[in-house]
């Protein structure tokens, strides 16, 4: 019923969430020792994926199934802003997480503009 643009919007939006979690994760350990900034991949994933898709020249051919891409959280292992080995610069975290929390709200528009040409739609048969 639904087109894609609704499962695509959906999984950007949950990877927005997913980053603002691990950004909020990252800014309540900024002042713990030894801790290590995590981060999320995601549209790097994406690219790969879709670089591996095949081009069929023959319908015949047997369609390669192609998984969806999940996103990852990731540690950066070697790089320490602080002397007490704190991976974490808040000045970076709260930008971050203001540009990513934009993404969110612009996505969730998206969302709702889907959902109303659905509804104009549907009020129209």
């Amino acid at each position: 019923m639904f087109n894609a643009n609704f499962q695509i919007i959906k999984t950007a939006m949950d990877v927005a969430m997913l980053r603002q979690n691990v950004h909020a994760q990252n800014v309540a350990n900024a002042e713990t020792p030894g801790y290590k900034r995590k981060y999320v991949v995601f549209e790097e994933l994406l690219q790969e994926s879709l670089k591996l898709q095949l081009s069929n020249t023959n319908k015949s051919h047997i369609q390669r199934v192609q998984q969806p891409v999940q996103p990852q959280v990731k540690q950066e292992e070697a790089f320490f802003y602080k002397n007490d080995e704190s991976g974490v610069d808040i000045d970076f975290e709260i930008s971050q997480m203001t540009a990513n929390g934009l993404r969110y709200e612009v996505l969730s528009r998206l969302m709702s503009k889907n959902i109303e040409f659905y509804n104009i739609v549907l009020r129209s048969v």
